[in-house]
Order: C-alpha cells, then structure tokens, then sequence
C-alpha cells in the first residue's frame, strides 16, 4: 500500500506564524522590561520618599528639643539648606502688618538688611497671598526684586510659615544649582509647616519667660520694699531714738534701743540674704541643684535658727532647665515656711532614679486649710507659682497641710 503524498508546505504561512510569534515575544519582553523600569522608579521613590520622610522627623525631633529661639532658627536655616541643595537661607517674620525682619539667616549669601517692608517684596506677596513663590530667573531678580538678598542671586524659593493662627512670616532659600523645581516647592512646603509650629512654640515660651521675669522682678521688688526698706526704717528710727537718750543720759533707754537696732538689723540682713538668693542662686549652674539647696539651706534657714535636715538619694546632675524649676520650687517651699508656718524644723529631701526625680520639702509648723487658702484666696501666689512651675515640667505635684499639722510638698518628675 503506496504511503500518502504530503501536502506541500505553505512557507509564507510559515514566516508569518514565526513572525506573529517573534513579535509576540518581543513585545511581552517590552513589557516586561517597561514593568522593570516601572518598578526600579516606583522603588527609587519609595526610598526617596522613606528618605524624606527619616529626614524630617530626625529635623522635628531637634525643633522639638530646643526651646530658645535662636537655636530654632539656627536649624531651620540649616536644615533648609540641606534638604534642597540650597547654599542660603534665612527666616523672616513678621513684626507688625507692615513690616518683615531677618531674625536669622546662614550660608551663603548673606542677607543685606535686617526688615524690609510687606507692601512691594517677595516676601510681602508670599505673606499677603499664602503662597509659594520660586523664582529662576536671575535677570528678572536683578531687576525687579525686593528683598533682603544682595544682587548675586540666580534663584529663590519663598515659602509661607503657617501656624493655626495665620502665617507669621517667610522661609527664603536662594541660590540651588539648576534652579528650583516643583519637588523643591513641595519639600519645603512640608518642612516649613513643621519649622512653623517649632518658631511659634519657641516665642511663646520666651514670651512666658519674659513675663515670668517681670512677674519675678515685681514680686522682689514688693519684698524689698516690705522688707528691707522697713528695716532700713526701723533702724534709722532706733539710732535717732538711742542718739536722744543718749543726749538726755538715760543709759537704760539708750541700751534698749540699741538692743532693739541691732536685732532689726540682723532681720533685715536675713531678708537680703533672702532675696539675693531669689534673684539667683550662685553656684546652681555651676555645681548642680543639690549643692544650690545646701547653700540655700545653710544661709537662710540655718542661720535663722531653724533645725533643718537635708537628705539626697542617688545623686545626678539633671539637665538645667529642670534644675532650675526644682530649686524655685523648693525655694518657694521654703519662703512660704520661713514666712507662714512658725517652723522649728524643715527638712528637704532629694530622690534620684534614672526615669525621675522626686522633691519633698516637710515642715512642722502651724499649717493650714488648703481649701480655705483657695476658696478664699489668701496668699495663693506663692502656691500657684509652684504649681505652673510643677506644670512646665511635666511633673506630679502634691500638696498637704492641716492645721497644727505642718505642710508637705511633694514634686515628682518624670525625665
């Protein structure tokens, strides 16, 4: 039997079967190669972003820890600089409606004034509409700029600084290589808003340190006054009193009144002493809130004739700012005890962990109704002064008191 004869193959149908599937396999490694970039670009923006994203929070959490302006400042500008290429910087914020002052500017160049007017610059139009302005053009610059940078820009980024309130003034960046782009523009949106809320938190607690400084100083002022001065008073009163007798030969008179000059001037020496340890405490800074106490104790309270026990566990030093608070807290403790509670004895104790810091300042004097004080507001100064204080720290306060019972004070802070 014959075997079948094949039919003859079709090679154009062939090649366009091979080409069909050529292409088909080109075009799926097209494909796949564009999925490839695709992801490599997805990727590089994630890490940009993750990047971004550590960047601002390692800057945040140094806004966070400072509390003086200028150092705020200082990182703001550096800060702002680094994270866009920039070579300079500066802050400027608003004094009043009509003008904007440099508080602070760093690299390279430096600003030229130190205010310029909100009605005709950059940064006035940046304040008035909300928004960022990012200039390239250093020809245009030259000729129509206003602002506080001297002529050798090639670029500029303004940007708002907005807090809940309203905008309270401008972050400037100058001078990138290449100009500013829209991803710049977004950057420092984002890192402005933060640097913003750090500059605001910061005036405010000047604000409270300077009134609590004028509140300070008019709280001495009242003290000296009915203090010093009256003994001052008292013992011009006794010397011309004594001067007389003496003149009239009454012997007894003259040495009684001497007698009574002379403990009057001992009580105005203790109330200076007082004071000037208010005004502030001399070795504090210097060796640390134990060593201030145990001076404090040993000038006023002891030479006062008060028992006094002072007690430390765990000794540290602590960072200077809470320092500070502690010991106006204690010496508050202590004024309202030497003044109020008819004490025979105090005693102060410290205690030291590494997560907090415990002050107790106990006394057995007279005491009183905490309640009473309070509702009828009584000599309440000295006990709000502690507790704002207690409040800035962050710290847990406690305070008992009965009468014939003697008073307790009791701070703890967490560090």
């Amino acid at each position: 039997m014959p075997y079948p004869i094949p039919e003859p193959i079709d090679r154009q149908h062939l090649q366009q079967v091979l080409d069909a599937l050529t292409n088909d396999i080109s075009e799926r490694e097209q494909a796949a190669a564009a999925l490839a970039r695709k992801n490599a670009e997805l990727h590089g923006e994630l890490q940009r972003r993750l990047a971004e994203s550590e960047s601002f929070g390692r800057v945040l959490v140094s806004l966070l820890q400072k509390t003086a302006l200028d150092q705020v400042l200082e990182i703001v500008c550096t800060e702002a600089q680094h994270l866009i290429g920039a070579t300079g910087s500066a802050v400027l914020l608003l004094a009043d409606r009509d003008w904007l002052v440099v508080e602070h500017s760093s690299g390279e160049p430096l600003t030229m004034v130190e205010r310029l007017p909100v009605g005709g610059s950059v940064a006035g139009q940046v304040v008035s509409e909300g928004e960022s302005m990012r200039l390239n053009d250093s020809t245009f610059m030259a000729q129509n700029l206003v602002s506080p940078w001297p002529g050798q820009l090639t670029s500029l980024l303004a940007v708002p600084l907005n807090v809940k309130d309203g905008i309270i003034g401008v972050l400037d960046v100058v001078n990138k290589v290449g100009g500013f782009t829209e991803e710049d523009v977004r950057i420092m949106t984002i890192f402005a808003n933060q640097a913003a809320m750090a500059i605001e938190h910061a005036r405010l607690q000047h604000d409270a340190e300077q009134l609590a400084v004028l509140e300070e100083r008019q709280r001495l002022a009242r003290e000296l006054h009915d203090s010093v001065t009256q003994s001052l008073y008292s013992v011009t009163l006794y010397a011309n009193a004594a001067a007389l007798a003496l003149a009239a030969g009454k012997e007894e008179v003259t040495a009684g009144y001497l007698a009574e000059l002379q403990e009057t001037a001992q009580e105005g020496m203790r109330d200076m002493r007082l004071l000037i340890f208010q005004l502030h405490p001399p070795v504090l800074e210097a060796e640390g809130l134990v060593a201030a106490l145990q001076s404090r104790l040993a000038a006023v309270e002891d030479r006062a004739g008060m028992g006094i026990q002072f007690r430390v566990e765990g000794e540290r030093r602590l960072p200077i700012a809470i320092e500070e608070d502690l010991y106006w807290i204690a010496q508050e403790g202590l004024n309202n005890v030497r003044k109020h509670a008819a004490a025979q004895h105090v005693r102060v104790h410290l205690a030291f962990t590494q997560e907090t810091v415990r002050l107790e300042v106990i006394d057995d004097g007279v005491g009183f109704d905490l309640q009473a004080v309070h509702r009828e507001g009584r000599g309440t100064g000295g006990l709000r002064s502690i507790a704002e204080r207690a409040a800035r720290l962050g710290g847990t306060l406690i305070h008992q008191s009965k009468p014939g019972e003697g008073t307790r004070l009791i701070i703890e802070v967490t560090l």
